[in-house]
């Protein structure tokens, strides 16, 4: 009976152990199975109703951003977009619209200057194509129209957003 008693908290330390190392060991991006494939396209048209096409962009690099006005992390992620898209270079930016309104969008965009286009995706046709569950969700796109680099989360890590831009043909 007393290896019986000890088996419980054995068990509960055991869990303890686990949980801990699940909460200090670093996320990583789950691997995305679009990288190295050609890129989902779609049309849509922006907050003006100007029509955008990804086909249309290749020969650029393009970055592909979901967000909506309401993420948290989105906000964390807009300057260094703001920055990198006013930057002289071939890079085309798309922010594509997910699950919100266009006036909080149109908001966002003014608070933090941005003034490439956002896109609505009604339905969310282009979001399922992408497997877009949350946001953010970004994509580098290289010049021959495959995905290069994607990132679940904010994009906040200057220098390996610059290196993905590159290996995507950028001219930086």
């Amino acid at each position: 009976m007393g290896a019986g008693r000890l088996l419980v908290p054995a068990a509960l330390l055991g869990l303890l152990g686990l949980l801990a190392v699940g909460l200090t060991t670093p996320r990583k991006d789950p691997p995305n199975v679009l990288i190295g494939r050609a890129a989902p396209t779609f049309a849509l048209k922006d907050l003006g109703t100007r029509g955008h096409d990804l086909a249309a962009l290749r020969g650029r690099p393009v970055v592909v951003n979901f967000w909506a006005s309401w993420c948290g992390p989105c906000r964390q992620e807009a300057p260094l977009f703001k920055q990198l898209s006013d930057a002289p270079g071939n890079v085309a930016y798309l922010g594509i619209l997910y699950n919100d309104q266009p006036a909080g969008a149109q908001k966002f965009n003014a608070e933090y200057g941005l003034t490439y286009p956002t896109l609505l995706d009604p339905g969310s046709k282009a979001a399922m194509k992408y497997g877009i569950g949350q946001v953010p969700v970004t994509y580098v796109i290289d010049t021959g129209g495959n995905v290069v680099y994607s990132k679940l989360g904010p994009v906040t890590d200057e220098a390996e957003f610059r290196a993905a831009l590159k290996t995507a043909g950028a001219q930086l």
